[in-house]
């Protein structure tokens, strides 16, 4: 159960605090194609401004990336990226348009910062849920959030990049949160999703907390039956020399006492980087194997780690 009403869906009013952020998110992907995108927009309205990302990646290998900054506004909308919400908690529509770069390989961003091709985005996508939002306790801390939500669902549409037209159909997820969020002040966070359908879903993660503890946290949909993830871990291999996952197990169990078991073997890396008064966090976002349940899927995870 939830008391979220239609206006959490908008942007919400600010709190005092310098680094108060207001975030939406959509990823997913279509795995028979073999492309996969994320896409943020995040205010910080008591710095006067928004941002908004769009990484996507491409069937060839090739990994897209567009960035931009505009001053605070009404609109849920920045750089590459906007987006609009057409029923409450039921649809939303995302455009995409711009200029970005497209690198030989998403690690690239860090191994080879300079080797990209520079072109034109755009493209319309179309977000449906599957189920009612899922609000997360698991995680919030001072430093990420006070409140924030999940919707697994549908996600449809066409990118174009450059003279290419890719289409999508396939699954994905969106989340809405806001609170004070300190990137440098998190030790560490582990988000996965499988999105089977509507009635097979689970989404795992795992945030450290400062006094060295960690909360685990997500939900389970098997067979139709919904329920929070109360306890869980994650086995991790990563690159040596990036930092980033390249293989994980993450084990879950939920509020029915149902166990879940997540392997995860990551194609492809992004490592983008956040910096601030000299401090620098990676924010790995991996395009993924992912086994469970008998089940094989191609997602996103996500680790953030502390340079």
């Amino acid at each position: 159960m939830t008391d979220l009403t239609a206006a959490d869906e908008g942007l919400r009013p600010p709190g005092p605090e310098e680094q108060w952020s207001d975030s939406f998110y959509f990823g997913g992907g279509d795995h028979r194609r073999d492309v996969a995108l994320y896409t943020r927009v995040g205010r910080r309205p008591n710095e006067d401004r928004m941002e908004g990302a769009l990484g996507v990646w491409l069937p060839d290998g090739r990994f897209l990336l567009a960035f931009g900054r505009a001053p605070d506004g009404d609109r849920i909308a920045a750089g590459p990226v906007a987006y609009e919400c057409r029923a409450p908690f039921e649809l939303w529509r995302l455009r995409i348009g711009g200029r970005g770069r497209v690198y030989a390989r998403a690690e690239d961003l860090a191994l080879s910062p300079e080797s990209y091709d520079e072109v034109e985005v755009g493209g319309e996508l179309r977000f449906a849920p599957w189920v009612d939002p899922i609000e997360f306790a698991s995680g919030l801390t001072g430093a990420v959030a006070s409140r924030h939500y999940e919707q697994p669902g549908s996600l449809a549409g066409t990118i174009v990049v450059g003279e290419e037209r890719i289409p999508l159909a396939g699954a994905g997820m969106r989340d809405h949160s806001w609170g004070v969020r300190d990137w440098q002040a998190v030790p560490y966070w582990r988000w996965f999703g499988m999105l089977v359908d509507p009635d097979n879903f689970v989404m795992l993660n795992n945030v450290g907390m400062a006094d060295g503890g960690e909360t685990v946290g997500g939900c389970l949909m098997r067979e139709g039956r919904l329920a929070r993830v109360v306890d869980g871990g994650t086995d991790s291999e990563l690159d040596p020399e990036l930092g980033c996952q390249r293989r994980f197990t993450a084990r879950g169990r939920d509020e029915l006492s149902r166990e879940v078991e997540l392997r995860g073997e990551v194609v492809s890396v992004a490592p983008l980087r956040q910096r601030r008064d000299g401090r620098l966090t990676l924010v790995n976002e991996g395009l993924t194997r992912l086994r469970w349940d008998g089940h094989e899927g191609l997602g996103i995870s996500e680790y953030l780690i502390q340079s």
